[in-house]
């Protein structure tokens, strides 16, 4: 990695609102089920799956920004990205299938009870999941700390990186654009084909809640939502390229590409799913990216404060965990007699989580990530030593 590359904080920040807007999203829909807020407001919490794909091209971007210009080419660079990349993501990840195991192992059993067939299914969950494979097959991919399928298909984003970055980097203005709108028609096919099909017979009535095993396919399959990741690398050549203007501000374009995110979130409702959920707004998630990037304004400052930049440092915990931390506050409030529509509850649920997530930022994610990539580097010195 390049390490004289400027930080870009303003994206830190923006990872905890991207983050806030799954936790939003997951509230809404199961502490707040059968309750429906105003339309606008309804849009904006209904789309809480769309920052999944701002995270797969801003996972491309901050990628290529940091490696393309010293790409890992060699194996043993490969090697040492792909265990920094598993020092990163993986000790959080093991965290949350064990909060969330309990939940898991009693939905295996009921499931069973009533459908050893589909119970097979769910127990596959069991060997796939621990290693990063579950958004392969539809039926696994949201089994066991459902927000976890999105880890698997960036874990296969990872293996793929040091192959596509060599080539990527290499890419002039012209063959950008090209690449660009290939990459976006790539990304727009599946969905497009699968509202022209319907193999799922939905009658056009698909959403997050309502999918068959065709539609769990598109939205979790790592290949179907790889051309997103891929616009967060050329976004980052484009903006590597241009870096002459990394000091310079276009308030106008940002403000512009802003409002342009929160309208399409808060119109939601009335743009199809399926072209939605898997990368309808890539391309303003990638100039988004570069725009804050180049921002010295009002935005950005406020992104990149300290504030937003340690909730943003800490929302991969928050990720991982806000589900099965609502799983069982949500069994705690039952057990109290408690609603868990109460305000109080579901604050004391965000305070809960996000001091949580700070918490385990702390004391699990930075100390093992350092242990891990500490032993990785002793090994190698070792086998340096040893002549391997």
């Amino acid at each position: 990695m390049v390490s004289s590359l400027q930080q870009l904080h303003a994206l830190t920040g923006l990872r905890f609102l991207a983050t806030a807007h799954v936790v939003a999203y997951h509230v809404y829909h199961l502490v707040f089920s059968g309750t429906e807020a105003p339309p606008g407001l309804h849009g904006l919490l209904d789309s809480g799956y769309v920052s999944l794909g701002l995270f797969f091209v801003l996972s491309g971007f901050i990628l290529g920004y940091n490696y393309l210009e010293q790409p890992p080419g060699t194996y043993a660079a490969r090697k040492a990205f792909w265990v920094a990349r598993f020092a990163r993501i993986y000790p959080v990840y093991a965290l949350g299938l064990a909060l969330d195991a309990p939940a898991y192992l009693k939905g295996l059993r009921d499931t069973w009870a009533v459908d050893p067939s589909r119970g097979l299914q769910h127990a596959e969950a069991l060997v796939v999941t621990p290693l990063l494979l579950q958004s392969w097959t539809p039926w696994t991919a949201m089994a066991w700390n459902g927000s976890g399928w999105s880890l698997a298909v960036e874990a296969f984003f990872y293996a793929a990186f040091p192959f596509l970055a060599g080539r990527l980097g290499l890419l002039g203005p012209r063959a950008l654009a090209v690449g660009a709108a290939v990459t976006y028609g790539a990304a727009m096919v599946f969905p497009a084909l699968y509202m022209t099909v319907d193999p799922d017979h939905t009658g056009g009535t698909a959403s997050a809640y309502n999918s068959g095993p065709w539609m769990l396919a598109l939205r979790f399959n790592p290949l179907a939502r790889l051309p997103e990741f891929i616009l967060g690398i050329l976004a980052a050549r484009f903006f590597l390229l241009r870096s002459g203007e990394s000091r310079r501000s276009h308030p106008v374009a940002l403000a512009v590409v802003c409002a342009g995110v929160i309208a399409a979130l808060a119109g939601s409702t009335v743009l199809p799913f399926p072209l939605l959920h898997n990368g309808l707004l890539a391309p303003v998630f990638a100039a988004l990216f570069i725009l804050l990037s180049w921002s010295q304004g009002a935005v950005a400052r406020v992104l990149a404060s300290r504030p937003l930049r340690l909730l943003g440092e800490a929302s991969y915990a928050l990720f991982l965990l806000h589900m099965p931390v609502l799983f069982a506050w949500k069994a705690v409030l039952k057990r109290l007699g408690e609603s868990p529509t109460a305000a109080w509850a579901v604050v004391a649920f965000v305070v809960g989580s996000i001091g949580l997530s700070l918490l385990v930022h702390e004391r699990v994610e930075k100390p093992a990530r350092a242990w891990i990539r500490d032993r990785w580097a002793r090994r190698g010195t070792e086998q340096s030593a040893a002549g391997l």
